[in-house]
């Protein structure tokens, strides 16, 4: 049955020459497995440049909505990140071969290279705490620009 709703395909392509927005509309995509978290580390730093070139700014309800979704994100991360830690150790599961097998098996799982559980939550986190920075210059950005066409409003108002 069909609902509508899409949860594993892409989301809607934000209008072409938009670079910032391109970014954030694709912020969720699938994060989940070792590719998504890379494509929104990588992502994130290319967003982040943007803002640092003075390519995106953001005004102060977008910077909300957005800072919202990070900050729950990071929340989150702090809150489970001990519990992460408890999956680096080997689970007493039996004295057995193949109790100790699943107990190493689930160890790797978690952090047994770069594409286990841990890695890629870091490298979330690391993408989520470059968006929010983005988010901050990017809000700047704005800010300024807002200031400068004030003044020059202001400026063309004295002269009439």
């Amino acid at each position: 049955m069909s609902t509508g709703s899409e949860f594993d395909g892409p989301p809607a392509a934000a209008p072409s020459g938009d670079a910032g927005q391109n970014f954030l509309s694709n912020l969720l995509y699938n994060p989940m497995d070792s590719a998504g978290a890379q494509k929104l580390n990588e992502g994130a730093q290319q967003f982040k440049a943007l803002a640092e070139n003075g390519s995106f700014a953001i005004n102060e309800e977008g910077f909300a909505a957005y800072q919202k979704v990070c900050d729950k994100f990071l929340d989150g991360y702090s809150d489970m990140s001990t519990e992460l830690l408890f999956l680096l150790r080997r689970a007493k599961m039996g004295s057995s071969d193949y109790a100790k097998q699943v107990s190493d098996f689930n160890v790797k799982v978690a952090a047994g290279d770069e594409q286990s559980l841990i890695p890629n939550f870091e490298l979330l986190k690391t993408g989520f705490e470059q968006v929010k920075e983005a988010l901050a210059i990017a809000r700047k950005n704005y800010n300024a620009t807002e200031d400068s066409h004030q003044q020059a409003l202001s400026k063309l108002h004295g002269e009439h």
